[in-house]
């Protein structure tokens, strides 16, 4: 897994920002738009937002082109999503170890790409702008997932999904269902959200949607609405029993979703459908919601909302009235909007990141959105003989519901794409090991060259143990790498224009 969220490039400073118990809420950057110009607390200015507030994606637009085959004209016209999509998915496809066509479940004819996307603001401001051969395949959301085929070459299916706020965990519901029914071996999913037009600012707050006390207090007594935030992340789902020797973080149990068509309107929660989405998936994957213990609530820090969800998460899983849970069996609550704000299309597969790393961690973090209270980081321990389980919410503002049971899961030759000199990847293998001095010397070299894309440029050295290869790989002096090709370069011809060119020019070469 991979992404970009605010203030965080990676998953380790994502973690930090958890740790920390960081609230990143900031007023809009000029880089962004002017938020002077669409700011009216009055709320009598047509188009204008009772907010200058939202979480930002520092430099959501720095992209390595060549890399990934694309020209510089049509990256610019590229959505900033589209662009970190496929960033977020070449990580996450390095993380997990995956490598094209060298096993069965990786062979580019079964893998498929499922995102979610509910907005595309980059459209509208390419269409102030100018309009050009670029504007369709750099705005079109197909276009999204469509390039991350196209350029890994992967000829499974490509969805791009909009169910508003639940748009990421729909893609991974149906990516599940791909894996299930066999269609793929192996899929992408994720969300995309990337705040760069003040009009959707301007819709959520006439909706009331939006705080007016810039963030997002989620089941805090001053919530009143949340806060919009940037997310764009990505993972790769496998069914487990096709698991080719791959890093499992954790198995997603079972999955789904239904729609809150007796809501009072269209955007109102409805506890009762609520409840109906939580048994049913305890139903299907048999699992007692005693053995529950923890639950990434959606939160968007609503009044409404944030009592619907409450309510409804403790008549299935509290079990208070029969008497079944008993005080040493918690359930602890979290959501992550109050961190990063509401990342709308992005919500839910980031909820699924976090809750991924808390596994990891075994650490369930504080809850920021309620300010009065000090809650602290909580240990998050396997049960006896048992693994622990987590059930994830995600609500779209259309009224569709769709949720997530997450289960525990049942090292390196650095490589560079262009540069002959891979000192970043080099960088972040020595900081991994610095962190992490028990990894295990066969581990790192299988993953390094077993679990890896081969680039043209590779850096390989021959070590007896893990001290031995920090001090190696800080000893490096990036500008001291030779490259030496593993085959022979082509030969071009260039020819100057036609002004000099005579009888019989082309037949000296030969």
């Amino acid at each position: 897994m991979a992404g970009r969220f605010p203030n965080s490039d990676d998953l380790e400073s994502f973690w930090c920002t958890l740790q920390q118990e960081l609230d990143l809420h900031r007023r809009v950057h000029p880089y962004r738009f002017d938020i002077d110009a669409h700011y009216d607390p009055t709320w009598k200015k047509l188009n204008s937002s009772h907010t200058q507030y939202g979480c930002f994606i520092e430099r959501p637009g720095l992209f390595d082109p060549p890399f990934f085959n694309i020209s510089p004209m049509e990256a610019y016209q590229t959505d900033p999503m589209g662009r970190l999509a496929l960033v977020t998915a070449y990580e996450a496809l390095e993380m997990s170890g995956s490598v094209p066509n060298r096993t069965p479940s990786s062979m580019l004819n079964r893998i498929g790409t499922f995102y979610g996307q509910t907005s595309d603001d980059w459209r509208t401001l390419n269409a102030a702008e100018k309009i050009d051969m670029y504007y369709i395949p750099g705005t079109n959301r197909a276009f999204a997932t469509g390039r991350i085929n196209y350029h890994f070459k992967f000829t499974g299916p490509s969805y791009d999904i909009d169910t508003a706020c639940s748009s990421s965990f729909a893609a991974i519901q149906l990516a599940c269902t791909s894996l299930l029914t066999k269609e793929c071996d192996t899929t992408l999913a994720g969300g995309l959200n990337v705040m760069t037009s003040p009009d959707l600012f301007a819709g959520l707050s006439c909706a009331n949607f939006l705080s007016i006390t810039r963030s997002c207090k989620t089941f805090g007594d001053g919530a009143d609405g949340f806060c919009r935030g940037d997310v764009v992340s990505t993972v790769v789902l496998k069914r487990l029993e096709d698991a080719d020797n791959d890093q499992i973080l954790a198995v997603v149990l079972g999955t789904a979703t239904n729609h809150s068509s007796e809501a009072v309107s269209i955007t109102r929660p409805h506890g009762p459908a609520q409840e109906s989405l939580y048994r049913k998936i305890l139903n299907q994957t048999g699992v007692d919601p005693v053995d529950v213990s923890y639950v990434e609530m959606h939160g968007t820090g609503t009044q409404a909302g944030g009592g619907t969800e409450m309510k409804s998460i403790t008549n299935v899983f509290a079990l208070r009235d029969q008497g079944r849970r008993q005080p040493d069996q918690l359930i602890h609550l979290g959501a992550l909007k109050s961190n990063i704000g509401h990342g709308e299309a992005s919500a839910g597969v980031v909820s699924l990141i976090k809750t991924v790393i808390m596994m990891q961690k075994s650490a369930i973090t504080a809850h920021v959105g309620i300010k009065t209270t000090m809650n602290k980081q909580t240990p998050w321990l396997r049960p006896n003989g048992g693994k622990r389980r987590a059930y994830l919410n995600n609500f779209g503002a259309s009224g569709g519901n769709t949720g997530l049971l997450l289960e525990d899961r049942p090292a390196l030759v650095p490589t560079g794409g262009r540069d002959p000199r891979p000192s970043f990847n080099i960088d972040r293998l020595a900081t991994y090991l610095e962190s992490n001095p028990d990894t295990s010397l066969p581990a790192l070299s299988y993953t390094t060259t077993a679990r890896r894309i081969h680039y043209p440029h590779r850096v390989s050295y021959a070590v007896r143990s893990i001290s031995e290869t920090l001090k190696l790989l800080r000893s490096i002096q990036p500008k001291a790498i030779k490259s030496h090709p593993i085959s022979s370069g082509k030969i071009a011809f260039a020819f100057t224009e036609q002004g000099s060119h005579y009888t019989a020019f082309g037949k000296q070469t030969f």
